[in-house]
């Protein structure tokens, strides 16, 4: 059923609610499954008449790959997929994990791109300011990705993101004529989804408050776009910088995919653990995060446990017997 067909005969239903669950170190913990838990309380509130949603930083490349080891059949137990925090939204469907099926045009229910002259004017601030980055292709293939190296310093997340995606990335190529920033602009001009910018732990100093600095000082300096902070999901350690046009962040989405389903933001709930999530935990009438989550955004949003333990079937069955 393509996309739009299936979203309409769901909007004749009697929709509870709708829970939105982070993906990476929330519904997907760090030991890199699912509980059980989680599995069988997501389809309880399927068969209360709730809607279940992942929001995740990831492509829908890499989270397509992830879902293929899962235990269980992943698309069974959620009715959208938020990818690429916000950039675009697929409903689920058999054949969403691994890779048999290609994506169509018509199972994307939303894609968002970055105009040309705001990825020109982020990537020339990036690289100025010396910050290892990658330029993305639009939305479904966004896995597809320039790296450039701006900086000598050392950056290994920067390199192990690059060898993760080995065969869809490519570095910064320029001939005799080309200047970095005019070959960088030509790029930009040929469509981008999103930038990642990646910085490394910082030696000696408070890493906490660098990156607070550096996330706020790029907010300023990168206007008329969404700059979006998050752990690496790789080491865990690194701070990635993203970039979306403005209209991009899981709040955003979530609020777009409830808006045209009829159902108020007070009746969702939103799960999450990084600061990427935090914009959804706040925009949800409830936002509940997990025991590994950052300190700051346990101070405002209740733990529901640890992720390991099932912390989201914990939130979901709190929420749905209220």
């Amino acid at each position: 059923m393509p996309a739009m067909k299936y979203f309409d005969s769901l909007k004749k239903k009697d929709i509870k609610g709708i829970i939105f669950t982070d993906f990476d170190g929330t519904l997907f913990n760090r030991k890199r499954y699912i509980s059980q838990n989680n599995y069988d309380v997501l389809q309880k509130a399927r068969d209360a008449g709730f809607l279940t949603v992942i929001a995740t930083g990831r492509s829908l490349y890499s989270f397509r790959r992830v879902a293929k080891s899962l235990e269980h059949p992943i698309e069974d137990f959620f009715d959208f997929l938020i990818f690429s925090s916000g950039s675009g939204i697929i409903r689920s469907f058999e054949g969403i994990r691994g890779f048999e099926k290609t994506i169509k045009p018509d199972d994307i229910i939303d894609s968002r791109t970055l105009s040309n002259t705001d990825s020109s004017q982020a990537a020339e601030i990036l690289f100025m300011d010396g910050i290892d980055f990658m330029i993305h292709q639009p939305v479904p293939d966004n896995h597809h990705f320039i790296h450039i190296k701006s900086n000598g310093s050392l950056n290994p997340d920067y390199y192990r993101r690059i060898r993760i995606y080995e065969e869809f990335a490519s570095p910064l190529s320029l001939s005799e004529d080309d200047s970095e920033i005019d070959k960088i602009k030509t790029i930009c001009n040929q469509g981008v989804s999103q930038m990642v910018a990646v910085i490394p732990p910082q030696e000696g100093k408070d890493s906490d408050d660098y990156y607070n600095k550096l996330h706020e000082y790029l907010c300023q300096k990168i206007d008329n776009c969404s700059v979006i902070r998050t752990t690496s999901p790789v080491d865990h350690k690194s701070l990635w910088i993203e970039v979306f046009p403005s209209d991009v962040s899981k709040s955003q989405a979530a609020n777009r995919l409830a808006s045209k389903l009829d159902v108020k933001k007070e009746n969702c709930l939103a799960i999450g653990n990084d600061f990427n999530d935090e914009d959804m935990l706040e925009w949800a009438g409830t936002g509940r995060t997990v025991d590994e989550a950052h300190e700051k955004l346990k101070q405002r949003f209740p733990s529901a446990g640890k992720s390991e333990d099932g912390a989201v079937a914990v939130a979901i069955e709190e929420f749905i017997n209220v």
